[in-house]
């Protein structure tokens, strides 16, 4: 089988003729720096164009919808970067999806924090509304351009996904989880609007999109779950989500060939997974392990849920044995169930040594 075969026979619940090698997200820098001083090579330098070839992987080429994908909600043209004040080991600066943010200096992996944001009513969200707009010229060209050129040149040797925020994502870095959470209370025609656009956005630009290359599944950021739960409810969900989500993917399967549509959330999404799929999310991804999500329970509940992801990164950094452990426990029986990208649940982190990595690639890999 060629690499875009393999991925719509396991997605379909077909015996590929070996499971997709996809084992990981990604990778922290602090990993890569750890794993050049324990003999991997100084030209394997991030998870995107050089790490995914030496590891092995399948290739896989990302859409992205802006220039920073998930990070923003899809503005073109971003805003612009600007350090406002500087403190200490910190940086305090407006990023590119317009938030005000707070970050290590030394540029070192964590997760920002965010002081303010850019929407806090319905004028400050008509004033940057141009940015969301489909058909605004240049939105094609640079970096979507060079994505979709490399998808193409490789053929039926690579599966492509469009890579977009997804609706709780983009209402979250505009308004912020406070401002969300305000706003779905005391201003909701302010939640409709942001909603619309973001319907009528990704419909026009999938559409567009597809028409350049193959596309093999859609991929929507929404990292909406602490390791309790989520951060909305499903009463919410239903109301504020259900019916664009549903538009969208309806509108999708309706005018293209796409029929995998894909969520990534880190935390506890049990309470949601079944709304997600009755609006046509049939692909999850990572189920992190500490947050409670069991891929086992999960496959006996939704059995035809593609799933991606599940196994515990933080036991790469223990014994050999207990990876094993872990690898025996869950591969073998997800395979056999269909439907399963075997993988970890997030990115590698910095304390699992390369041996350990390999070991555990090695594992999968020959598990039956």
């Amino acid at each position: 089988m060629n690499v875009r075969e393999r991925f719509h026979a396991t997605c379909s619940f077909e015996k590929p003729d070996r499971p997709i090698r996809r084992e990981t997200i990604g990778f922290f820098p602090e990993t890569l720096a750890r794993w050049h001083k324990e003999g991997l090579p100084e030209t394997v330098v991030d998870d995107v164009f050089t790490g995914p070839p030496y590891f092995g992987f399948d290739s896989m080429s990302w859409l992205p919808i802006s220039p920073n994908a998930a990070y923003d909600p899809g503005f073109f043209p971003a805003f612009e970067e600007r350090i406002l004040q500087e403190e200490g080991n910190h940086i305090i600066k407006i990023d590119t999806a317009g938030k005000t943010v707070k970050v290590l200096a030394d540029g070192r992996s964590t997760l920002p924090q965010d002081l303010d944001h850019p929407v806090k009513n319905l004028k400050d969200f008509e004033e940057i509304k141009w940015r969301l707009n489909p058909e605004t010229s240049g939105r094609f060209t640079d970096l979507l351009d060079i994505m979709v050129g490399m998808a193409t040149a490789q053929g039926n040797d690579t599966y492509t996904s469009i890579v977009l925020c997804g609706l709780f994502g983009t209402y979250r870095h505009l308004l912020g989880l406070v401002g969300m959470s305000v706003a779905l209370r005391k201003d909701q025609e302010l939640i409709r609007t942001i909603a619309r656009q973001w319907l009528h956005m990704h419909e026009v630009l999938i559409k567009k999109i597809r028409e350049k290359c193959p596309v093999d599944y859609i991929y929507f950021w929404e990292d909406m779950s602490y390791k309790n739960g989520p951060m909305i409810s499903p009463k919410v969900f239903g109301e504020f989500m259900t019916p664009y989500y549903k538009r969208l993917i309806g509108s999708v399967m309706a005018d293209t060939d796409i029929r995998v549509f894909a969520v990534d959330s880190d935390g506890n999404l049990d309470i949601l997974l079944g709304l997600f799929t009755e609006v046509g999310i049939n692909m999850f991804l990572p189920f992190e392990v500490q947050a409670g999500m069991d891929i086992r329970k999960v496959r006996e509940e939704y059995p035809e849920l593609i799933i991606w992801g599940g196994l515990d990164k933080r036991t790469l950094a223990k014994d050999i044995s207990d990876i094993r452990v872990m690898v025996n426990g869950i591969v073998p029986a997800m395979l056999n169930s269909g439907g399963f990208i075997p993988a970890i649940d997030h990115v590698v982190p910095p304390d699992v040594p390369l041996k350990n990595w390999l070991d555990f690639l090695d594992m999968v890999r020959t598990s039956k």
